[in-house]
């Protein structure tokens, strides 16, 4: 009863516990709950009706419960496929395991996990929510939309993939911008062959890592074809392109002020932090750098290309081989290969030196790794020249933001902090009035 009193909550995560009886109705109080997640318990009864009234929950996911009954008719919890709309109880030892898979809203309208139709009974207890099966005709959809339908589409607006409708170019793929009538602009992602051949777990690492990511600061995934010709990933088109495209502008880059780099730095930072903390399991990036950061219209950070990223998982080594952007990997990957969430967080601390110098650091990093030789640096040698000096006030929160990047590149990985804190402390951040700032870092 005592949680429906929460009314400002917009997130509930109480998997993975030991809960048993019924679920409260007193959750439909929370009217401004985004995200609810109650699988892995002991759950049983009736879904309560009153949770259609949370008409802004996107998530919700009841899986591996003992639930029965109707589901209400909330877009967090429609599932076509579900046979009557009913969550079936089933014996003790015979019961399936019934996946609520997550509604997301496109361009208004309801989004389906439309291919998963036939894979939503799971018998294999090792299949985690996040496995992504393939259809025969290589098309998963995320969207009302019709996969093959959509196929269809981009290659028309394409003129199969034409190079005039090629927006970017990188290692792993081309980045094509599409206009649909029914999603307006979006990003198709197309990987290149040769890197398919190298690098086979790529497309499918990136698939699982985003399918059940919403978050402002993580572009959203639409969905993924897989076929003998293409191998696409569709995505929200996101307006400014790559944030290390913009830095290489002298006129674009001057269009970032100091405030605006600061807000880039913050959505990166929510973003890791939710890979990190808020789903099981974990998320590690394994290639922040300024290429993989997109800036929307409003320079809002969306963190981008999860082509390497991996799930941590509790019972193993996490062991891999080296990859990574050169200049942007953690030093102790070199030795142990082990990735941890620390080696984002090193990633992390380059990546902010490079948004408020307006290129990366190189030797420097090194320099503020070390508090015994940090002390010498001095806070006009980090900024961008591009730029006005800041004034007193601007200067306080850099100096506060350089500091903790600083903490990040600490060559002991247990000694860094922890996105958590760090997003945090910079949601925070509060300045203090113009005074005296310390000419060193």
């Amino acid at each position: 009863m005592e949680i429906g009193r929460l009314t400002q909550l917009n997130a509930l995560d109480l998997s993975h516990n030991h809960l048993v009886g019924e679920i409260t109705p007193y959750l439909a109080n929370l009217k401004s709950l985004v995200s609810l997640n109650l699988s892995h318990n002991g759950l049983s009864g009736h879904i309560p009706e009153e949770l259609e009234s949370l008409t802004g929950l996107l998530y919700a996911v009841l899986s591996y419960n003992e639930l029965e009954g109707p589901i209400p008719h909330n877009k967090a919890f429609i599932n076509a496929s579900l046979e009557g709309n009913k969550v079936n109880k089933q014996s003790v030892a015979k019961r399936r395991k019934l996946i609520l898979i997550t509604v997301l809203p496109v361009m208004g309208a309801l989004v389906l996990l439309c291919a998963f139709i036939g894979v939503l009974f799971i018998y294999d207890k090792r299949r985690k929510v996040r496995d992504v099966e393939r259809r025969d005709d290589g098309w998963i959809s995320i969207s009302m939309l019709d996969g093959k339908a959509l196929y269809r589409d981009i290659l028309n607006a394409t003129e199969e993939f034409d190079a005039t409708f090629c927006i970017g170019q990188g290692g792993h793929g081309s980045i094509y911008k599409v206009n649909l009538p029914s999603l307006g602009n979006i990003a198709v992602k197309r990987l290149h062959s040769s890197f398919e051949n190298t690098h086979p777990n790529s497309f499918m690492n990136e698939v699982r890592a985003l399918i059940g990511i919403k978050h402002r600061n993580i572009v959203n995934l639409y969905g993924y074809c897989s076929n003998a010709q293409n191998s696409l990933l569709v995505y929200d088109y996101v307006e400014r392109g790559s944030f290390s495209s913009i830095l290489s502008n002298e006129v674009e880059s001057k269009k970032l002020d100091w405030l605006k780099r600061v807000n880039i730095i913050k959505g990166v930072a929510y973003a890791l932090s939710s890979l990190h903390q808020d789903y099981s399991p974990s998320i590690v990036h394994r290639d922040i750098s300024s290429s993989n950061i997109l800036l929307d219209s409003v320079y809002e950070a969306r963190v981008s290309d999860f082509g390497i990223a991996k799930l941590l998982k509790p019972n193993s080594s996490n062991c891999t081989t080296l990859a990574g952007t050169y200049g942007y990997v953690a030093p102790e990957l070199a030795y142990t290969m082990k990735v941890t969430q620390l080696c984002d967080i090193y990633s992390f601390g380059v990546l902010v030196l490079e948004i408020i110098k307006g290129n990366h650091l190189r030797e420097y990093i090194i320099v503020l790794a070390n508090s015994s030789t940090r002390d010498h640096v001095q806070l006009s040698d980090l900024l961008d020249e591009r730029l006005p000096y800041p004034e007193d006030r601007v200067k306080e929160v850099l100096f506060f933001v350089i500091k903790l990047a600083s903490s990040c590149l600490i060559e002991t990985p247990k000694s860094r902090p922890i996105m958590h804190f760090i997003s945090n402390r910079l949601s925070s951040m509060n300045p203090r009035p113009p005074t005296h700032v310390r000419r060193t870092i």
